[in-house]
């Protein structure tokens, strides 16, 4: 078997983002009340984009997809296609990009955020029943997820590196090294 059969840096990238799926889920439970809703999906697809081969990055970022298709009241398929336009975009880039910084990685994540919010909006206002009051609750809802992914960006790329290092997976090719 080839290294590329046995790359596990995509399965390290889709538990992470599970997680931040997850974590998201809880917040939105607690915001509830407030009439607040974080959307995370900008977040979602900057480490398998930005750190992993074209394959196993589209592979991690189409099932992160489903799952938020799963998890989201947008027709199913929606976040796959939407999550795989931004992986596509930024690996059309990545060779210009300065990577492994994690105030780029944090631009490039509220830049995603904020297109895939919008483009969200855009496909769904049209279901709510008075859309100028939609477009004011998704301002709101835009601020708040433009904030929190702007301070948990640097948190979620240093884990994403933290798992490759504690599977001992070389960032860049995927093969194993001895620490």
């Amino acid at each position: 078997m080839g290294p590329a059969r046995t790359d596990l840096r995509w399965l390290l990238a889709l538990g992470a983002n599970l997680l931040l799926l997850w974590l998201a889920g809880l917040a939105n439970h607690y915001l509830a009340p407030f009439s607040v809703h974080l959307y995370p999906a900008g977040l979602l697809v900057v480490f398998p984009a930005l750190s992993l081969d074209q394959r196993h990055g589209f592979t991690a970022i189409a099932l992160t997809g489903l799952a938020f298709d799963a998890l989201s009241p947008a027709p199913f398929g929606t976040h796959l296609v939407l999550l795989g336009l931004v992986h596509a975009a930024l690996r059309y880039g990545r060779n210009r990009f300065p990577r492994d910084e994690p105030i780029f990685a944090t631009v490039v994540a509220l830049l995603a955020n904020l297109f895939l919010f919008l483009a969200l909006s855009f496909l769904l206002i049209g279901a709510h029943p008075r859309p100028a009051e939609g477009w004011m609750r998704l301002f709101a809802d835009l601020l708040f997820s433009q904030l929190a992914v702007g301070l948990v960006t640097p948190w979620f790329m240093a884990l994403n590196r933290r798992l490759l290092h504690l599977a001992r997976l070389d960032p860049e090719t995927g093969r194993r090294v001895e620490l």
